[in-house]
């Protein structure tokens, strides 16, 4: 179990040792999970709020989960806290300095970004997400 990602799909009662059992139950109480309904699972599961989707030079990108409209993605730093629209990379919200930014676009538009976004944003709604899963405009 020792470094998965996946703690929430372990069941609890198939873990060794207490010090399992206490690293499985600090993942859960330290994470940013939620409960959730996805199709294809049958009732409830514990859910990771975020995922890592990639790094480039020290700018984390992030989907997170359960999330608000427009669709979009996250970049975070030690100084970076901004947010990217999924549809063109418009900075949505918060501040980067150009040189960022333009590493950001330039990932997005010349290295096929938008399509792995996409399947990680469509991958990671829970049924009841008020956004839902985000379909390419053709228009």
């Amino acid at each position: 179990m020792k470094g998965s990602r996946c703690f929430y799909m372990d069941d609890p009662s198939s873990l060794d040792s207490i010090d399992d059992l206490a690293e499985h139950l600090h993942s859960l109480l330290s994470s940013g999970t939620y409960i959730g309904e996805f199709q294809g699972f049958k009732g409830k599961i514990l859910v990771e709020a975020k995922e890592l989707v990639k790094r480039i030079d020290g700018l984390k990108i992030e989907i997170y989960s359960n999330e608000h409209p427009p669709p979009h993605f996250h970049v975070l730093s030690t100084d970076v806290r901004a947010t990217f629209s999924l549809e063109n990379c418009r900075l949505i919200n918060g501040e980067i300095s150009k040189k960022n930014k333009a590493k950001i676009k330039y990932w997005f538009h010349n290295l096929n970004a938008k399509k792995s976004l996409m399947e990680v944003w469509n991958r990671t709604r829970p049924t009841d997400c008020v956004v839902g899963k985000y379909k390419e405009n053709k228009s």
